[in-house]
């Protein structure tokens, strides 16, 4: 039996998801995408190689993520100009979202 008093105190909020914001102390954070990881991951791995390291449980199930979704490769370029596209790219979609506000 549904108590009626319960479901008539109980409101529904809905928000609009582009409006919420993670607050003051993530203004300045850059977002990076799965192709920037999987750069930074593959840099951490060679140095851990170098170093005669084994790399960590959490370390191998975040490649697995990122290679699981990471759409952005190409054999003929190397991953410093993948970065350097994207990060262009996310500079673009920037200015574009300050210019629509």
């Amino acid at each position: 039996m549904v108590d009626e008093h319960a479901a008539a105190k109980a409101k529904v909020t809905v928000e609009n998801f582009a409006d919420l914001s993670f607050g003051p102390d993530f203004v300045d954070i850059q977002i990076l995408s799965n192709a920037q990881v999987a750069v930074y991951l593959k840099a951490t791995e060679r140095a851990a190689q170098m170093r005669d390291e084994e790399l960590h449980e959490v370390y191998k199930k975040t490649q697995e993520y990122v290679d699981k979704f990471n759409t952005m490769s190409n054999d003929e370029k190397d991953d410093k100009e993948l970065v350097d596209e994207l990060d262009n790219l996310q500079e673009a979609l920037t200015r574009f979202s300050k210019e629509t506000d």
